[in-house]
């Protein structure tokens, strides 16, 4: 049986929402991983503020892995679904750097930076799967921060 183009939607817009729900939970696992093991480097006691210099290298690691699947030639919803992680990751950092500022500051940064990546999305002609992946990431990360749910 052949799937309809309505049934090959439905079915990309789940894959985005459990496929980003399962790389959202990898990349904290990813982050805890790196900001213990530079703690741990740096003899850093369990209880301390992780130093800066570890958020910067799990960005970086965060970054290179996504060039590597953007630059790849995997599947368009492969791509969308693992945009779901990079820029959760963006807006969770921006939300821990700016934990003391007011909440409209830090929906002011987030709006920015999506804003900015549906700009390049619509320049460069993306198909609508990234669309949907960056709108579904921005309402999550928008939710997490309205009803202050801990990550």
């Amino acid at each position: 049986m052949k799937l309809k183009t309505w049934h090959k939607n439905v079915l990309s817009l789940f894959i985005i929402v459990f496929g980003g729900f399962i790389l959202f939970n990898a990349a904290f696992l990813l982050a805890a991983f790196v900001i213990n093991a530079s703690m741990s480097i740096m003899r850093m006691p369990q209880n301390a503020a992780p130093h800066f210099l570890s958020r910067a290298l799990y960005l970086i690691l965060i970054f290179m892995i996504s060039f590597g699947i953007f630059n790849s030639k995997l599947n368009t919803i492969v791509k969308a679904t693992f945009l779901t992680m990079p820029l959760m990751v963006v807006l969770v950092m921006i939300g821990l750097v700016l934990y003391q500022q007011s909440k409209f500051l830090i929906t002011l940064i987030g709006a920015l930076i999506v804003s900015a990546l549906l700009l390049y999305l619509y320049k460069k002609k993306l198909p609508w799967q990234y669309y949907f992946a960056t709108f579904y990431v921005a309402v999550l990360g928008l939710c997490i921060m309205i009803f202050n749910i801990e990550i």
